[in-house]
């Protein structure tokens, strides 16, 4: 299988919101793009789907050394080997690829994070880095451009900690800080039940409200000259407050349910989004 086939497979199949953001981003991009976020997808779901902490850390060791040898042109993973060429298409910095690594490690050694200062260090090593790499390979005129990377970031890192609640909890992971919890009066354990009583929902209410606080600032940080160029993560940010306009309607039911946009509607939100930022620049 070629590198690039292995990337989309693992994270741009038919009808994920990848493949649609996709479809609307620069044709030079796109390559680049596949490779970092299969990337963050080999090296980001290690924690998530190896139960051994043992295993999981010696396959991020893995990757760290992999690391290494992309530098040097000699990776063995077919993402490996299409971040090589995109590292050298778009002078990607590598510091970015380890911070993934440590956020990371750091879901290896925290269940829980005590406030959000502690879970914003994790989303800007792990959402926060892939944001900034999606941002570098669509290209910016302007500086003011990567703090739309940053607020993305944590935005989109935010909101898949949300959609993907249930999941964590049944893995004895909770990305809610503590203290956040403790003042709704919501045990920790109350997050691994199949129902959300009022308290849970009022608390995932407002973890959503951040999430769209972050998107908002975003948007407003993008200049006018690079929102042509920065389609690919408008349309992100767009496909994710879809769903969590979903989410609000039916009161976030989230331990009893996922929600999923259907693909005629991604398709839709994607075009629409891609053309009123072509019709601006």
């Amino acid at each position: 299988m070629e590198p690039l086939e292995y990337c989309r497979d693992r994270v741009a199949p038919p009808g994920s919101d990848l493949y649609y953001a996709l479809r609307f981003a620069e044709p030079a991009s796109r390559a680049g793009l596949l490779a970092v976020h299969a990337y963050a997808a080999e090296v980001l779901g290690i924690p998530h789907e190896v139960s051994d902490p043992g295993v999981a850390s010696v396959k991020l060791n893995w990757w760290r050394e992999e690391l290494q040898r992309i530098e040097r042109g000699q990776g063995r993973h077919p993402v490996s080997q299409a971040l090589t060429s995109a590292i050298a298409a778009h002078t990607l910095s590598p510091e970015p690829f380890r911070d993934m690594l440590e956020g990371a490690m750091m879901d290896l050694e925290y269940g829980l994070y005590p406030g959000f200062r502690e879970l914003s260090v994790h989303e800007h090593r792990t959402a926060g880095s892939l944001a900034h790499l999606t941002v570098e390979i669509c290209g910016y005129q302007r500086r003011k451009t990567l703090q739309f990377a940053h607020d993305m970031g944590m935005g989109m890192g935010l909101f898949g900690k949300l959609r993907d609640l249930r999941r964590h909890a049944d893995a004895g992971r909770c990305y809610i800080p503590e203290d956040e919890l403790r003042e709704s009066g919501v045990e920790r354990e109350a997050l691994a039940y199949r129902h959300s009583p009022a308290s849970v929902r009022a608390l995932l209410a407002t973890q959503a409200a951040r999430v769209e606080d972050f998107f908002t600032q975003a948007e407003t940080r993008l200049p006018a000259e690079d929102r042509s160029a920065q389609r690919f993560g408008l349309i992100r940010i767009a496909l994710a407050r879809a769903l969590l306009k979903e989410m609000a309607a039916e009161n976030h039911p989230l331990l009893e349910r996922g929600f999923e946009l259907t693909p005629i509607r991604k398709l839709w939100i994607a075009w629409r989004i891609a053309r009123r930022n072509r019709r601006e620049s």
